[in-house]
Parts: C-alpha cells; structure tokens; sequence
C-alpha cells in the first residue's frame, strides 16, 4: 500500500506538510495538529490508490466532518465519490495527506494547483471553489478563469484519452443512486468555459447542493450564456 502512495508523489515530487499513513488510528492526531490551520488536504485510498484532493479554511473543522458518519451519509453529500468511498472501505483504509498550510485566501488557487497537478479520481469537477464560507475574490476567480481557458479541451485536457476504472464507475454509479430526485426535476449540464460538459445533474437542487449556490440565482444563469462565478455555464439538458 505504500508504495502506491509514494509512487503518487514520486511523480509530481510533492512532499506533503504532514502525512497520515492511518486515517482511522491518526484521527485524534489528525483533529489537534490542524487544529485553525488553513491548507489543501489528499484522502488515499490505499486499496485501490484512488484519491481526492480538498481544502479548507480549517482543517481540522473539515476533517470532524469527514468522522461524523451522519454528515458524510447526508443526502446532501450524494454526488460525492470521496464520502461513499470513506463509508464503504473505512478510515483504517485511507490515508490523509496535507498537502500544504497556506494563507486563507490562497486555499482555492493552491487546491486548483493540485487539481490540475495530480488529476484525482475521486474528484467529479475539477474546478475548485470553497464551501467554507470563505468569499473569494472576484479577482482571483477571474485569474483561474483565464488560466485554465483551452486547458481542458482534447490533448490539453489530463483525462483526454482515459476512462474512469470499474471501481469509480461502480462508486459513481452507487453514488447516483442516492440522489434526492425532487418531483419536476429538470436536469441540467455544467459546462466549463470552453463549453465542455463537466456534470450531468438531475435538478437545479441537486446542482444547488453540489455546488452549495442559491437555486435562485443558479436559475438566473441558466441557459442565459453568462458565466457563473465567472466559471461555469448552466445549460438546460432538454
């Protein structure tokens, strides 16, 4: 197992900050060291060497919920591979990395680094955006924006040519299963800024959750050809 991990980092030479070899048995460890500590995180899994990259304005605050098996079996977490993954195979078979501690308003631009660096499976979108609560700046979205303009199409794109494995097919798949599908649904695409279909949604409450947006104003983009957080685009599946 790992070697599974170092090779992972062997290849884009990253030393992480801090390494948690024992999900399950590091978990007090990993709550007090991170305690206020702002950073980009890696969950491993160390069967399948599968991974997800986040971040998080507090750590350890994003870490107690990834424990708490009432918040990561939530219906609100149904799209998230990462969660399904840490219930069916158990912390004992993770490993946590962090990857980095950085400056609040550095979390999201250094999360789109890694995101892009290391490609992880485990992760749907490969856009970065915080859920803690922390506003970031219109300025630094646009710089994400225009720097990722033609990296995600055909050659430039890290997946291009590739396909999910049988078990993230199988994870996404169990995944979807637990959507909430409200009555009336009208499923949509997010789509990137070079119109590259990056998410099939059953609703814009399922779209609303996963992107932690007011429905409201995920409405007010739809299909209106302006960009949300200067991002994506909303586009009516029929």
């Amino acid at each position: 197992m790992t070697k599974l991990f170092m090779s992972t980092y062997s290849k884009s030479n990253i030393n992480p900050a801090k390494f948690y070899d024992n999900a399950e048995e590091l978990k007090s460890q990993i709550l007090l060291e991170n305690k206020n500590k702002s950073g980009i995180y890696k969950w491993e899994n160390k069967i399948s060497g599968d991974f997800y990259i986040g971040s998080a304005v507090d750590l350890s605050k994003r870490m107690s919920e990834y424990y708490r098996k009432s918040y990561i079996t939530h219906p609100s977490r149904g799209r998230s591979i990462i969660c399904y993954a840490l219930v069916k195979y158990d912390y004992n078979n993770f490993s946590l990395s962090i990857l980095e501690y950085c400056d609040k308003d550095k979390v999201i631009t250094r999360e789109q680094y890694y995101l892009d660096l290391l490609n992880p499976s485990y992760n749907i979108l490969k856009y970065a955006y915080s859920s803690d609560g922390y506003k970031h700046t219109l300025e630094a979205i646009q710089k994400i924006s225009i720097a990722k303009k033609g990296r995600f199409t055909k050659e430039n794109n890290s997946f291009y040519g590739k396909s999910h494995t049988e078990e993230i097919k199988t994870l996404m798949s169990q995944t979807a299963l637990k959507r909430v599908k409200p009555n009336n649904a009208k499923p949509v695409f997010l789509k990137d800024s070079n119109n590259n279909i990056i998410g099939d949604f059953k609703s814009m409450s399922e779209l609303s959750i996963y992107l932690k947006a007011d429905k409201a104003t995920l409405a007010k983009y739809r299909d209106s050809n302006k960009l949300f957080r200067n991002l994506y685009y909303i586009i009516s599946k029929i």
